[in-house]
């Protein structure tokens, strides 16, 4: 089952945002009442988050090593939602309407950018992050913008986004470790 939002892009046009969609099916749902009942995962553009919505993020930022355990989300999710180029979309699971996924996506008026993919652990290999990417990439296509970029900051991640056919770009603070892939950019061409 498949609903959608509709999303209003960065130059007001709308477009349909799967809000319940067919890669969350698959989830494990201990509520579930019989086989094939499956709701799906709710993706949200978040707006006006909750104290609970950022405790969540904030949460999930830290499970996951996005930012450090003394640091609080709520500026970075508020620089987010009140710029006039960025959306931050959350994944709920289908029964609890937990957050299990963020991304952050927006743009400095030539390239799209994704920023802060978290999946909590629970809901990782399910196709969630993938989903996330191609959703940020058609919000930035949309948009009117021909390139996405995104900021690595270890090899994982940067084999996570190789998959989705992103390449190696540019160094951004030339680290001096061993890990190449340490603080690079990679992107991806949306003209494809």
């Amino acid at each position: 089952l498949i609903t959608y939002l509709k999303y209003r892009d960065l130059k007001h046009r709308e477009f349909d945002m799967p809000a319940v969609s067919q890669f969350g099916s698959g989830f494990p749902d201990p509520d579930r009442k019989t086989p094939g009942d499956e709701a799906g995962i709710i993706l949200e553009q978040l707006k006006s988050p909750t104290r609970d919505d950022i405790a969540a993020i904030t949460t999930l930022w830290i499970a996951t090593g996005l930012i450090p355990a003394i640091r609080d989300a709520r500026q970075d999710i508020e620089n987010c939602i009140n710029a006039d180029h960025g959306s931050l979309i959350i994944a709920r699971h289908p029964s609890t309407r937990q957050i299990i996924a963020t991304m952050m996506t927006g743009h400095d008026e030539f390239h799209g950018w994704i920023h802060y993919l978290a999946i909590a652990a629970d809901a990782q290999n399910l196709g969630i992050g993938r989903e996330l990417v191609t959703l940020a990439e058609d919000i930035l296509h949309a948009s009117g913008l021909s390139e996405v970029r995104v900021t690595i900051e270890n090899a994982t991640a940067g084999d996570f986004y190789a998959k989705l056919g992103y390449d190696w770009h540019d160094n951004a603070t030339r680290p001096e470790t061993t890990d190449n892939s340490q603080n690079m950019i990679m992107r991806k061409s949306l003209d494809q």
